[in-house]
This record gives structure tokens, C-alpha cells and sequence, in this order.
């Protein structure tokens, strides 16, 4: 089962963005496996009209959308019940606070919202995450943006 949800997670990749994503990170925390994928506003315009990752989150805006996705770390379950927050602590010290927004992608239930990463540098990115059964849990990732991608 762990296979196949992993497999769809690539999946996603392949049908969310023609390209590689600029940023595609997994880590383990409090019993939650934690995916973040990141991709240009300008990847997600090259979608037909029609494709319903053009129409996610009112329509591309900002400079990246930024996806989560979620499991059990034991059964390998999607954890499409949560509410989910992430914290972008900007390079230039700012800080921009959203929800995610639930979303289904390839047939998965995610969370992803657009944000501007339009600086170079590193951008901290603190994950809030708060399962309809369990505990609350919290996880930081780094996405560099060393160029424009």
C-alpha cells in the first residue's frame, strides 16, 4: 500500500507540472509522513483551460503553488481530513501565513495554496498541521531559490 500511495505522490508530480518540481521533499514527524512540492505559477499556466489545476485556489497567483500531502506514517493512509496552515518566513524577514486549501489531485486528497516566492535566498516554510483524529503536529522545510524557476 505504502508503494502505491508513493507512486501516486510521483504521480501527482507528473500531472500537476510538465517539469520537475523546484522542490520536492518528504520527512516523518509525530507519526505523519509529510510531502511538500512546489512549482511555478508559470508550470501551472501551461495547463489547459479546462484542467482543474488552472481552476485550484481561484486560479494561478502569486510566483509558486505550494502542495502537502499527508499520510499515516504506519498504514501509509492519506490524511485528507486535517487542517493545514503554512508559515513562509520570506528572506527578507517578512513572514506570509495562509491556510492550505484541501484539493484533490490524481485521485488524492492534498492542501496547497499560491504564495510569492519572488526573492532569491531561503525561504522557511513552517508546516501546522491539525488531523480530524489525533494530535497536532508541526514540521519545517527549506525552499532556496537561487534563480527564476
Amino acid at each position: 500500500m505504502k508503494g502505491l500511495i508513493l507512486a501516486a505522490v510521483f504521480l501527482m508530480a507528473s500531472v500537476f507540472a510538465a517539469t520537475v518540481f523546484a522542490q520536492h521533499e518528504t520527512k516523518t514527524v509525530d507519526g505523519l509522513k509529510v510531502t511538500l512540492a512546489i512549482t511555478s505559477v508559470e508550470e501551472i499556466k501551461k495547463h489547459p483551460g479546462e484542467h482543474p489545476e488552472i481552476r485550484m485556489h481561484g486560479g494561478p497567483k502569486g510566483t509558486h503553488h505550494l502542495l502537502i500531502h499527508i499520510e499515516d506514517e504506519k498504514t501509509g493512509k492519506v490524511v485528507g481530513d486535517a487542517s493545514v496552515k503554512a508559515a513562509i518566513h520570506n528572506p527578507d524577514g517578512s513572514k506570509t501565513l495562509k491556510n492550505l486549501d484541501p484539493m484533490t489531485i490524481a485521485g488524492f486528497r492534498d492542501y496547497g495554496n499560491y504564495f510569492d516566492f519572488k526573492d532569491q535566498g531561503n525561504y522557511h516554510i513552517e508546516v501546522a498541521i491539525t488531523p480530524a483524529k489525533g494530535a497536532p503536529a508541526k514540521t519545517f522545510f527549506v525552499y532556496e531559490k537561487r534563480r527564476e524557476h
